[in-house]
């Protein structure tokens, strides 16, 4: 079982994606928590980065990266970390059109998340190493809503939806690698 199939293990929604980093696995891994993740307008909308930063008294504390984002408390939990190997991250709160909101859990409160109207995010990132010295770095990302009519809206919407996830993961996983071959 994959990461995040512990965490997810019946996803509404999942999305791919890899990139080769010029690295070797323990600088990649270095970078997933390194790499500015919230400058990136889509990435931040998305993530619900962009909210937790906006709620965060006013302030823009800087650099905003994952382990940023983890430290400061503001809805992103760790719920996996394995140095070299993979690095899980959880998200959970409310995506609709006109309330968006981030939930802070604590990363033992993500799996009994059940909040109606909300949807559950897994991002695991994964690092494969190469025999030529440099890693595989995947992103997976896996979505469940929390109830039926959640689970509707993110069916009928995923065809745009899921477009947006995609192309936010492969950003992210160019600013890990950009990050990891500084």
């Amino acid at each position: 079982m994959s990461a995040p199939d512990h965490f997810l293990p019946l996803a509404d929604e999942t999305v791919v994606e890899h990139v080769v980093v010029d690295a070797d696995a323990s600088r990649a891994y270095g970078a997933i928590g390194a790499a500015e993740v919230s400058s990136d307008r889509l990435v931040g909308l998305w993530s619900g980065l962009e909210d937790a930063w906006s709620k965060r008294a006013g302030r823009q504390p800087s650099p905003k990266t994952l382990d940023g984002l983890l430290a400061a408390d503001v809805g992103p939990v760790e719920l996996a970390a394995e140095p070299g190997i993979r690095r899980v991250i959880g998200i959970a709160g409310r995506y609709h059109p006109f309330e968006r909101r981030v939930a802070h859990l604590r990363p033992d409160e993500f799996d009994g998340f059940q909040e109606p109207g909300s949807l559950k995010a897994a991002v695991a990132f994964t690092l494969t190493p190469q025999a030529d010295g440099r890693t595989l770095l995947g992103c997976e990302v896996r979505v469940r809503a929390t109830d039926d009519d959640t689970r509707s809206a993110l069916g009928m919407t995923w065809f745009a939806a899921g477009l947006g996830v995609r192309l936010a993961a492969r950003r992210l996983l160019e600013a890990i690698r950009i990050e990891a071959e500084r």
